[in-house]
């Protein structure tokens, strides 16, 4: 017996709407030989580069790799099976019909996927309108805290471990708000000061667990307010000493290591100030953006799609992938050509845990303060709705592919949604 939504919809299985359809008229190009959707028929799925990898090579891969990948990235066959599938009517579909030239258009449904370059720009818009309604209106800076080569193989498994990382980042920050070290001789002896009146930093922080070359690389960048709350004031903050902050975050993500990781030694802690006197790289100089939502848009725009865009990869063939970067340190131009298995393994390792939250809120974004009312927002009450609302499917397909996902691509006339297919 047939479902019906409270749209008065149908909601069918495959094998149910292929009997609808009969009773209607029909077109032998609509169905597979094997009684499945045609997903090439009137649908509007365009196969990326990256999914076609995955399906071309992911079963032998799997097959290959089974124990490593079950073990290290559990979910990776559900999230590629999504990918390969997105929109092509196998994870479901919305089937409209044309008054007009009674034809039927598949909007197929898509698969919410981190390794999904599509559906993973969605997901940033979505996640910079929510962090634009939280925050306050006033200067935010970048700061990037990262992690020597020889500390990265400590956080790769289990996954959670980079609470770690997000941990000593806030940690840091708290410490250097409120504690302050001045010399008081000509021997360079520091003494400590501690604030009597406890201020709150506010910030975002962002994972991103690898570098342009996609090795494993995890790294924390945050968007911090320049200024700081206590209970009953507010002054501005926008003086970060990068000694501090290096040091500093050094020392406390060392420590946090040894407490919690029986397979980080003392010995690992000596070589690590050995080898960085001056402290781990932490990235804090002032970088103009021309407002929060470009800064956030940059931040973004990997903690929810696949480590590498599609435009970077120059070519898939003979099996082999060939993509391109741009070294971090002196921006000189490379291009890597590896295997296609070689390639997925470079992927997978970058896939997220179901659930993990890859972006976090810190003090008092995370807790509003006692001053909140007093504190203009970046974004009003009034225009937060107006705004998600531009963030919907056919707003969005009308912005960025110039055409209406409802209207016939052929007549040009608004279809009737006729049924859902699961």
């Amino acid at each position: 017996m047939n479902n019906i939504n409270k749209d008065k919809k149908l909601i069918l299985s495959i094998s149910d709407f292929k009997n609808y359809f009969l009773e209607h008229e029909y077109n032998e190009n609509m169905f597979t030989k094997d009684n499945h959707l045609n997903p090439k028929y009137n649908s509007f799925k365009n196969t990326g580069i990256i999914p076609t990898i995955f399906e071309d090579n992911w079963n032998n891969f799997y097959n290959t790799n089974k124990d490593l990948v079950d073990k290290y990235r559990p979910n990776a066959p559900t999230e590629v099976s999504k990918i390969i599938d997105c929109m092509n009517k196998d994870l479901g579909c919305t089937v409209y019909k044309c008054p007009d030239c009674n034809d039927y258009i598949f909007v197929g449904n898509t698969c919410k996927s981190r390794l999904c370059t599509s559906c993973g720009y969605k997901y940033k818009l979505e996640r910079v309108e929510n962090i634009l309604s939280t925050a306050y209106n006033c200067n935010h800076r970048q700061i990037v805290f990262t992690i020597p080569k020889e500390f990265r193989k400590f956080l790769f498994f289990p996954f959670d471990r980079i609470d770690i990382l997000f941990n000593a980042v806030n940690l840091t920050l708290n410490s250097i708000l409120n504690t302050s070290y001045k010399k008081t001789n000509k021997k360079k002896r520091k003494k400590k000061y501690i604030s009597k009146q406890k201020y709150y930093p506010g910030f975002f922080a962002f994972l991103h667990t690898f570098g342009r070359d996609l090795k494993w690389n995890p790294h924390i960048h945050v968007l911090i307010a320049e200024m700081k709350i206590s209970d009953i004031d507010i002054k501005k903050w926008n003086y970060f000493d990068f000694n501090a902050l290096s040091k500093r975050f050094q020392k406390i993500l060392t420590d946090l290591m040894l407490k919690h990781f029986s397979d980080f030694s003392k010995e690992n802690a000596r070589k690590a100030y050995l080898n960085h006197p001056n402290g781990f790289y932490v990235y804090a100089e002032k970088k103009e953006f021309k407002s929060l939502k470009e800064g956030l848009e940059y931040v973004t725009r990997y903690c929810g799609r696949c480590p590498i865009s599609e435009n970077r990869i120059i070519k898939y063939e003979n099996n082999n992938v060939t993509f391109c970067y741009n070294a971090h340190e002196d921006d000189s131009y490379h291009e890597v050509t590896v295997s296609a298995f070689e390639f997925i393994k470079m992927i997978l390792r970058h896939i997220i845990p179901n659930n993990y939250k890859i972006i976090r809120y810190f003090g008092f974004y995370r807790k509003k303060p006692k001053l909140h009312n007093s504190i203009n927002k970046l974004i009003s009450e009034e225009k937060r709705n107006i705004r998600k609302k531009f963030l919907s499917y056919s707003l969005s397909i009308q912005k960025f592919f110039k055409r209406h996902p409802l209207y016939c691509p052929h007549c040009d006339v608004k279809m009737d949604c006729v049924a859902f297919v699961t």
